[in-house]
């Protein structure tokens, strides 16, 4: 744990997110990049059986505000942050993509073309990675399924913005309409949120 925090807090001074371990940077001309810290660190874990951990309790204040069931929002967050420390990921980051595919916190929504769930994962992708369930409008199967398509993207991507792109299918910017614009979405989402998780108290001051 230790060992993962000095990493974070290096990828901050570096402008960028720590993603599997490495940093991946954002453009100097992004106005994220002005105060990088607003994308990474959450407080450390604190875990206790009978509440969530205080990376959960943090991103679920903070998705109460897109949706009026408040133990969706925490199921939620609980997944993004057991998704985020296994394949370690930015929780925050995290946040941004669920939030750009589907900010009304559906967990049975559907597109037009047939992706589902929170994280708008295809019906193509079901199964391939063991996330404990096929369906995709499950919670926590379909955060699982979104992180490891976006681990892929990442893997196969030469930087963030692209990786973004191909999580979203655009690319070559024609899969979807105004695609090139789904990386800042993410950004933005992602920025504010971390932003908004400082800013919430911890559990024991609730």
């Amino acid at each position: 744990m230790k060992t993962a925090m000095r990493a974070a807090t290096h990828a901050i001074a570096l402008g960028g997110l720590l993603v599997g371990g490495a940093v991946w940077t954002i453009s100097q001309q992004h106005p994220l990049y002005a105060n990088p810290g607003r994308l990474l660190r959450l407080p450390a874990a604190v875990v206790d059986a009978s509440q969530p951990t205080e990376d959960a309790f943090r991103i679920g204040q903070v998705l109460t505000q897109y949706t009026h069931d408040r133990a969706l929002a925490f199921r939620i967050a609980d997944a993004i942050v057991d998704q985020a420390k296994k394949e370690n990921l930015d929780p925050a980051l995290l946040v941004g993509v669920l939030l750009t595919e589907d900010a009304t916190l559906d967990p049975r929504a559907r597109s037009s073309v047939g992706a589902r769930g929170l994280m708008q994962v295809m019906p193509l992708h079901s199964g391939k990675w063991g996330c404990g369930s096929k369906d995709l409008f499950d919670v926590e199967s379909n955060i699982c399924h979104g992180v490891q398509i976006l681990k892929q993207a990442m893997n196969d991507a030469p930087d963030m913005r692209r990786a973004l792109l191909r999580y979203n299918g655009c690319v070559r910017g024609r899969n979807t309409p105004n695609c090139h614009t789904y990386d800042d979405k993410v950004l933005r989402h992602a920025g504010r949120a971390a932003a908004e998780m400082r800013l919430v108290k911890t559990q024991k001051t609730e």
